[in-house]
């Protein structure tokens, strides 16, 4: 049996994070290419970031509970495996209702994600240690933001946007490669159902804040390149670029914040912070959208969103894994993310909606902010420690 290493559990959660919400990166940056491909409206684009969504979410609990019964090596081997399976569906596509179809399958591999890795977590680092390799696995799906929104253009400027997607199967391979011969050694055991204790009240408000904060910051990033495109008149190109500076800006933050947490700032304080961070980024993209500010803010605004609440995943899964009952990490991990992935499932549609019956993207953009506000209020009632005495 081999155990791992700091980097290889590195290397292996954050691929598995990567390849597991890769499609929705891929819809916001390949949006242009997609609706001129299947002829459909903005719109159906946000669609399938609501499809992905709402399967993440319900299946969620379920996957959850999968993970506390199955071990964490099995889970994330699966969770690889499924991901690669639905990259090559969205890439093999032939029509708008297939590509639905697959981003239904993708709310799958997103709703195992983090249960899995968040066990394979606690079952190979103690408690008091674990905030920089959480933020380096929630980091993953920064990577993949970054490395989404800066290559996707290139590649589908040369080949297709069909052939740009399947290059992206190295990830899922990395994540591979680095679980052959692991097999479950956790010191928690693998409990029945009955036999987990209660989730505390403060995961619950987590989920409360992932909702809130899903809605805002999914319509920032599934319409950011769009906006800057359409509003702006920045090339597609640059556009991606926008994503990929935020998702540069994220790899850094969800590997700060999640330390700085655990190390004294603590949880619900540090959720705050970052709420409040990315209030200024919906702001910021509301005044560019008014002409109040010009091209130059989109940078600053994208690096907002990268820096701020972009990193809430990485804080509120260090806050479940400290704050869950002993084998329950799966359940209150699925919990959280039912939260954040219907909330993640409402926004984008709301924002092409709004965009496409009101002609501008305005009040989206300030409706973002107001959700973010929301969410900074939630927050107060996460306890700013970093443990609790009692569920």
């Amino acid at each position: 049996m081999r155990s791992f290493t700091r980097v290889g559990l590195g290397v292996v959660t954050s691929s598995t994070m990567a390849i597991s919400t890769f499609a929705i990166i891929a819809a916001g940056v390949l949006a242009a290419q997609l609706i001129d491909e299947f002829d459909i409206a903005r719109a159906q684009v946000g669609l399938l970031v609501t499809a992905n969504g709402v399967v993440g979410a319900l299946a969620s609990p379920v996957f959850g509970r999968v993970t506390d019964r199955l071990g964490a090596v099995k889970s994330v081997v699966g969770c690889l495996l499924l991901g690669s399976s639905t990259l090559i569906a969205w890439a093999i596509s032939p029509t708008y209702a297939f590509l639905f179809c697959a981003a239904l399958v993708t709310g799958l591999s997103n709703a195992w994600g983090n249960p899995s890795t968040n066990a394979l977590i606690v079952d190979n680092v103690p408690s008091g240690q674990r905030g920089v390799v959480t933020g380096i696995k929630q980091s993953g799906v920064q990577i993949g933001t970054f490395l989404g929104g800066l290559l996707l253009p290139v590649f589908a400027g040369l080949w297709s946007w069909r052939v740009a997607l399947a290059v992206f199967l190295f990830i899922p391979a990395a994540g591979l490669i680095g679980m052959i011969g692991r097999e479950d050694h956790g010191t928690a055991p693998r409990m029945h159902r009955s036999e987990v204790g209660r989730l505390p009240t403060s995961v619950r408000w987590i989920a409360l804040y992932g909702f809130v904060s899903g809605m805002a910051t999914s319509s920032m990033i599934a319409f950011l390149p769009l906006f800057a495109n359409e509003s702006m008149g920045l090339s597609e190109a640059a556009g991606g670029s926008l994503i990929a500076l935020t998702g540069l800006a994220g790899i850094g933050a969800r590997v700060l914040w999640p330390r700085l947490s655990e190390k004294g700032l603590g949880h619900g304080r540090t959720l705050r912070i970052l709420a409040s961070v990315t209030t200024v980024a919906g702001i910021t993209l509301g005044a560019i959208s008014l002409g109040r500010l010009g091209a130059w803010a989109l940078p600053v605004a994208a690096l907002l969103i990268g820096g701020g609440a972009v990193a809430w995943n990485a804080v509120g899964m260090l806050a479940v894994m400290d704050f869950s009952p002993i084998g329950g990490v799966g359940k209150g991990t699925g919990l959280v993310l039912f939260g954040f992935l219907s909330g993640l499932a409402l926004g984008p549609p709301l924002m092409g909606l709004s965009v496409d019956k009101l002609g501008t993207y305005t009040p989206g953009w300030f409706a973002t902010a107001g959700l973010l506000v929301c969410s900074a209020l939630i927050s107060f009632r996460v306890p700013s420690g970093t443990t609790l005495a009692t569920p």
